[in-house]
């Protein structure tokens, strides 16, 4: 994996990418909490299924814009954008803004931004609903039923995954995130 450092306005990202640059690029979005390192072994089981990748932490600041601007300096065209935990929130906002730039998303831990669960309130209820095939893996009840409610802002194919693998960097979080990925991304 070669790490390259890239600047967006004022803030510096680590990119952490391997694969075939050739390849289809997976983009990794993962939360400042979780260092890139920790998805490296999801990102040599989604080389060994052709994929190239591009891991991303994201901050607390980063738009779907930055992100735009960080795949671009990967030369990556299209991407199938995976967000975990924290950063799903990051990942759906770049999909749901930069369709054409997304093949498909896979979303470990979290729904839809707007979605409403209960007496919740939306966590962003200005982002607009994605247009690419969805894939949200819910790890507990909370999750799923975020899933269930997220359902009303995809309109392309959405599948609801449900495990009891709460640990985002578990063994058994990877080769299920990887298996999502590696399903959403082939044509078949």
């Amino acid at each position: 994996m070669e790490t390259v450092l890239e600047t967006v306005g004022d803030t510096k990202y680590q990119l952490r990418c391997g694969g075939d640059a050739r390849n289809t690029a997976a983009l990794i979005v993962t939360s400042a909490d979780e260092p890139a390192e920790h998805y490296d072994a999801l990102c040599t089981k989604l080389h060994n299924s052709g994929l190239r990748t591009i891991t991303l932490t994201v901050g607390q600041h980063t738009t779907h814009a930055d992100i735009l601007e960080l795949i671009d300096k990967a030369k990556a065209a299209w991407v199938h954008v995976a967000g975990i935990g924290t950063a799903t929130t990051i990942a759906w906002e770049f999909a749901a803004h930069n369709f054409d730039r997304t093949a498909s998303l896979t979303i470990y831990g979290g729904g839809h931004p707007a979605a409403v669960v209960g007496q919740d309130a939306a966590q962003d209820s200005s982002c607009p609903p994605v247009e690419v095939g969805t894939t949200i893996v819910a790890t507990n009840a909370r999750e799923l039923a975020h899933a269930k409610a997220s359902g009303q802002y995809v309109r392309g194919d959405l599948r609801i995954v449900t495990t009891m693998v709460e640990n985002s960097a578990s063994d058994d979080h990877l080769a299920i995130l990887a298996t999502e990925i590696v399903l959403r991304s082939n044509p078949w």
